[in-house]
């Protein structure tokens, strides 16, 4: 068991560390290239961050954990969307009035796939074609429409003159790399540790694995604050939790069948769970149409309710599954 957490804690930190360079490197890649810095993160940086999930949620399959492997893509979405209400206390600024509108289709399409899982949970997996449910191909589909949408409706700045990409691109994959490995190694300690401790899969997927797995967003967000890239860091949060969604596409591959159907006792955690997503989801969306300013010296009012959301969804998640 101490080999086991030792494991965990040594990929944490390996992501974390990874995180922080790619951020770097996206934020060099917009300002070369002109692309919006809402695109970058919502393509580039959600995806590369969003490795550990698509690797955790498979391994997760392929190990027969399945609530592991989808508690780590739901409860990922609502660490991320914690991230983006700490990250917009901590900004000082009215954080949600500073962000692109744009946003709101991004956040908006989370709901939607969340949604669809609820639903095929509760049908037990629904109808599939070979080892993929129909639900799974079609929040694929759905996900690769909203991709198309985001670049519709984003606009680029002029590229800086005098700047080369340089390493940038070559330091990103290299990220992606040490965030891919240590996403492996980390789903199987948290298997070994739900085994030991005899705490849910679904509760461990959905706070440990998840918490571990969205480090890299935790990582890119500080350091997309430290450079005031706010839509940065939002195109991060939002592309991440559209993307983690699809990780169920590939988990029905690993499996070998529908994964939404086979939960067993961990499915009504997974609906609390995802239930929980889709109220914090709608809580941003909301924010980035109201645009509220900070009262005087308090906090911004959308962060401050997103990170408390947050938080006690955490408590009461934690309270069902221990």
């Amino acid at each position: 068991m101490t080999g086991a957490w030792l494991v965990f804690g040594a990929s944490a930190l390996a992501i974390l560390g990874a995180g922080q360079f790619l951020v770097r490197s996206a934020e060099r890649i917009a300002r070369v290239t002109g692309l919006s810095q809402g695109w970058i993160g919502f393509i580039l940086v959600a995806v590369v961050t969003s490795l550990p999930e698509l690797v955790a949620t498979m391994t997760g399959g392929g190990i027969d954990a399945p609530g592991i492997a989808v508690g780590n893509a739901l409860g990922s979405n609502a660490f991320n969307l914690g991230i983006l209400g700490l990250m917009g206390v901590f900004s000082g600024t009215a954080f949600f009035a500073r962000l692109s509108s744009t946003h709101a289709l991004s956040a908006s399409g989370s709901v939607l796939l969340t949604a669809l899982v609820l639903g095929a949970i509760a049908v037990g997996g629904g109808p599939a074609l070979g080892r993929v449910s129909l639900v799974s191909f079609l929040i694929l589909a759905l996900y690769l429409g909203a991709v198309y949408a985001q670049f519709r409706v984003e606009e680029g700045t002029p590229p800086e003159e005098g700047l080369s990409l340089g390493r940038a691109p070559l330091v990103a994959f290299l990220s992606g790399v040490v965030i891919v490995v240590a996403g492996v190694a980390l789903t199987h300690a948290a298997k070994t540790i739900s085994e030991g401790t005899g705490i849910a899969q679904s509760v461990v997927g959905s706070v440990l694995v998840a918490f571990a797995t969205s480090l890299p967003e935790v990582a890119s967000s500080i350091g997309a604050l430290r450079l005031r890239a706010y839509d940065l860091l939002a195109g991060d949060i939002f592309g991440s939790n559209l993307f983690n969604i699809v990780t169920v596409f590939f988990a029905d591959l690993t499996f070998g069948r529908p994964i939404l159907g086979a939960l067993g006792r961990d499915a009504w955690p997974l609906v609390l769970v995802a239930a929980w997503g889709i109220g914090l989801s709608a809580l941003a969306v909301a924010a980035l149409q109201v645009r509220a300013r900070p009262l005087g010296r308090l906090p911004e009012p959308a962060s401050t309710v997103l990170l408390l959301g947050y938080l006690g969804g955490l408590g009461v998640l934690t309270a069902q599954g221990l």
